[in-house]
């Protein structure tokens, strides 16, 4: 299985990604690609609590992305993965679709323990 450092140098990777950063449910930090990555935990966390209640309440299936577009040509995707939350800052310049099955791929990946 990767560790946090090998995940998150695979999704920066990724075209349309412009950074990242891993954080566990409670905030922690465990990696990053990604200048201030403190500007970006508290709405991982919050935005990952709500996902969970929407769940939980309305009977949803599993929440793969919260999507949050931002000034300019980017957006924030938070992804839930097991007792973590993956961020990711990304380009509207390149095709969204190709980007989050990638990321899917990955997180896939991470989550099966497959090479």
């Amino acid at each position: 299985m990767a560790t946090a450092k090998d995940f998150i140098a695979r999704v920066s990777k990724v075209a349309g990604v412009a950074g990242c950063l891993l954080i566990k449910q409670d905030g922690t930090l465990v990696g990053r690609a990604i200048e201030d990555p403190e500007n970006y935990t508290i709405l991982m966390q919050i935005s990952g609590s709500l996902s969970h209640d929407i769940q939980e309440h309305i009977g949803a299936s599993n929440c793969r992305c919260v999507n949050f577009g931002c000034l300019g040509e980017s957006h924030f995707l938070v992804f839930p993965i097991d007792h973590y939350l993956l961020g990711v800052v990304a380009s509207s310049k390149e095709d969204q679709a190709n980007m989050l099955d990638e990321i899917y791929r990955l997180i896939g990946r991470v989550t099966t323990g497959q090479p």
